[in-house]
């Protein structure tokens, strides 16, 4: 072969791995996480009566005895519970608690429970706090029917009187600011744990607000109203968490939580 076509294959041959390895770096960097399928099902079904009675309940006990507690008492049967509780109650290290006669897979069970509890603090009492600032409805209404069945809500709709302060539910960086043509005006929060949080119909948005900035807890970034394709609804706020991966999980059972931890003694 002569040598001037073998240093243009050789060159074109070069040319091919670096589009190669570019493509595959594009895979990677834009490719949406894997988030395992147990965790928010578990997550979003636990009944948020159960939740803050648990944390009242974990009160005189160790620091986060309720993350125990909790992982026990959604396995558990009344029947399974008391010998249980009873160690925990005695101050017994988890990873010393006698299960007896418990099914193994219950053990496994309890275990992972704990494990999510820990490592996806949503119920952490303080780690979030409620958006609405003032008297407001709600209730759960995730995955009900839109625009004649095209489309599913994707959110919990907040009820109140135009121009309750609305407020982030946890510290991060603006993503989004501005009218949508669903949401009207609307604003975007990646939080610090990667979700995005959606809070959509302001009638208006804080001015200070720029797009890539950082937020703390709590901090204002509008009022309620009804813009949108909420225009001939009452006044709410549609609040909404999108996961890293893209899906969005139900935030009612979330929001009830947030919105009684107030009420727990410090």
């Amino acid at each position: 072969m002569p040598l001037g076509k073998a240093t243009r294959l050789t060159s074109l041959g070069q040319i091919l791995s670096i589009l190669m390895i570019a493509l595959l770096a594009w895979k990677m960097l834009h490719s949406k996480p894997q988030i395992p399928e147990d965790i928010y099902p578990y997550l979003t079904s636990l009944e948020p009566d159960l939740v803050l009675s648990v944390q009242t309940e974990g009160l005189s006990l160790r620091p986060n005895a309720w993350i125990d507690i909790l992982a026990i008492r959604s396995t558990l049967s009344e029947k399974e519970l008391a010998p249980i509780i009873h160690q925990v109650y005695n101050n017994i290290h988890f990873d010393k608690i006698n299960w007896g006669t418990i099914d193994q897979n219950k053990v496994k069970s309890i275990n992972r429970k704990r494990d999510i509890l820990q490592n996806f603090p949503y119920f952490e009492p303080g780690r979030f706090t409620f958006p609405v600032k003032g008297k407001t409805w709600y209730d759960n209404t995730f995955g009900a029917d839109r625009e004649g069945g095209k489309r599913r809500h994707e959110g919990t709709d907040l009820f109140g009187p135009e121009g309750t302060p609305i407020v982030s539910v946890c510290s991060g960086r603006v993503e989004q600011l501005g009218w949508n043509r669903l949401g009207g005006e609307r604003v975007g929060i990646r939080g610090d744990d990667g979700n995005y949080y959606y809070y959509a119909h302001l009638y208006s948005i804080e001015p200070s607000l720029k797009v890539g900035q950082t937020i703390s807890q709590n901090t204002l970034i509008g009022t309620m109203g009804h813009t949108g394709d909420a225009l001939t609804t009452p006044d709410h706020l549609h609040f909404g968490i999108e996961l890293p991966n893209g899906q969005w999980i139900n935030p009612y059972p979330l929001l009830k939580v947030w919105h009684n931890q107030g009420f727990l003694a410090p």
